[in-house]
């Protein structure tokens, strides 16, 4: 007995001295705030984007699975033809049906691998409900542009055929091929990304680094973290719809038997929000994320991220429980979208339904988490089938020369920034790109705050004319540096 109190006693005092080592360490781990640097572009040339970027914003460009209109597209491609018009005459343009753009500046040398800019034209609808301006006047007020589309993505779309239009003028010609891609359905995950690659495969295009949308610089975006990180997607989840079912024989609804099917999938719901069945995992690139940020951080939180060698277990269990996004980052995720029961409301269904979203992990892919599920469900006489998926991308190598070239242009353009790989939880066009190159990197290089994100696909979107000028520097510096 005092064998098993010393081995408790010798425990706990272990522990004890590993948290006062983490605790000393803290105080150590601390990140001075660097001032912003001003960038040195006249307010004159800063209105003249802003300008540029409200008159692409004024066209209703707006997505659509069955009505796609090409003329919206083609109408705003004559206006970016007005706006960048070296671009234009000094590329080769390629418009796919639907209104997908490609335009390649051919570089000095051939046998170099190119970069690939990439933005969409196409945004989601916006009813003007709740929003303070027109959200299609593309309104200056201040310093903010706002109106749909004015950060997803336009603002970078201007961004990089601002660079190259400047570029261009100055006599600049690239190192190798630079392409400016811009599809435009990817918000109805369409099909202007793919026939894009499916013509640089034909041509035998392999990227060197392809940059999409996907992070970009923000300001707060871990609790009490003071200095803004630049989040460079290097994976991009997948997704899998599950479809549950329940059957019976039906029934009146005035002598119902126990085990109806609503009452079999609502146990298997109960289930799952019972106890959380897929894996939870920490990657590197989330703990990358973590560590890079917990210097700027409030003590405790320091304490917990700045030691994950000894509070990673804890972290890993407790994020997931206490916070949606903490579980999006260590888990493939499950969200219950759609239900469908009886046709009348005093009929026992035959056969009824729900639909899971699951947004895979690279800890758990498609497969995995279909046997997962199918065994909870067969617990409760319910099936499951998968109806559609995707699984998520190959990871980027953040040592390769792609990733170093993207830093080294975060670096020099926004010298007060951290910068760390980051987990896309939802789905950009970049994942197509993953067919011809290893780099598919998703980040765009402009300032934004958690509120910022909040109006992304909401109400009063808009991004500001400084980010807006930051982002044409950073385009203009990957160019001429790339290679």
């Amino acid at each position: 007995m005092d064998y098993l109190l010393y081995a408790v006693l010798g425990i706990l005092g272990l522990l004890l001295f590993l948290i006062l080592i983490a605790v000393v360490r803290t105080f150590f781990l601390k990140s001075k705030v660097i001032e912003k640097q001003p960038i040195s572009i006249s307010n004159d040339e800063k209105l003249k984007y802003a300008q540029g970027l409200s008159e692409l914003i004024q066209f209703k460009t707006i997505a659509s699975k069955t009505e796609q209109d090409q003329t919206l597209f083609t109408e705003m491609q004559t206006k970016m033809k007005e706006l960048f018009p070296s671009v234009f005459t000094t590329m080769e343009i390629k418009i796919f049906e639907g209104g997908s753009l490609l335009a390649c500046w051919k570089g000095k040398n051939k046998s170099a691998e190119p970069l690939i800019l990439m933005a969409h034209q196409d945004v989601v609808p916006a009813p003007i409900e709740g929003w303070i301006h027109d959200p299609f006047a593309g309104v200056i007020v201040g310093n903010e542009v706002f109106g749909r589309g004015s950060f997803d993505t336009k603002c970078t779309l201007y961004a990089f055929f601002q660079a190259a239009e400047e570029l261009i003028s100055e006599g600049f010609i690239p190192e190798t091929d630079v392409y400016l891609a811009s599809s435009s359905d990817e918000e109805i995950s369409g099909m202007g990304a793919e026939k894009t690659v499916e013509y640089l495969k034909e041509k035998g295009v392999h990227p060197k680094l392809v940059l999409d949308e996907g992070g970009a610089i923000v300001e707060g975006s871990l609790p009490s973290s003071n200095r803004p990180i630049a989040l460079i997607g290097v994976i991009e989840k997948g997704y899998v719809n599950i479809r549950v079912k329940a059957k019976s024989s039906g029934g009146h609804s005035s002598t119902p038997p126990k085990n109806t099917p609503i009452g079999r999938l609502s146990f298997f719901i109960s289930d799952i929000e019972k106890q959380f069945p897929l894996k939870t995992k920490m990657i590197p690139e989330v703990q990358n994320l973590f560590q890079t940020a917990a210097p700027t951080m409030s003590f405790p939180f320091r304490l917990l991220f700045g030691n994950l060698w000894l509070f990673k277990g804890l972290l890993t269990w407790l994020l997931p429980k206490i916070n949606p996004y903490g579980r999006a980052m260590l888990s493939t995720t499950i969200a219950y979208t759609m239900m469908k029961g009886s046709d009348a409301e005093n009929v026992i269904p035959n056969e009824a339904y729900i639909l899971l979203n699951c947004r895979t992990h690279p800890i758990q892919g498609i497969d995995s988490t279909f046997q997962t599920l199918n065994r909870i469900a067969k617990k409760y006489n319910c099936e499951c089938e998968i109806m559609e998926g995707r699984e998520a991308s190959p990871i980027v190598n953040v040592n390769g020369d792609a990733y170093q070239a993207v830093i080294r242009s975060i670096k020099a353009i926004f010298p007060d920034v951290l910068i760390s790989p980051y987990v896309i939880l939802g789905g950009t066009d970049a994942r197509h790109y993953t067919a011809i190159t290893d780099a598919a990197l998703r980040f765009s290089p402009v300032r934004v705050t958690n509120q910022d994100l909040k109006k992304m696909h909401g109400i009063n979107e808009s991004v500001s004319i400084d980010a807006l000028a930051e982002a044409v520097v950073f385009y203009k510096h990957l160019i001429q540096e790339f290679h």
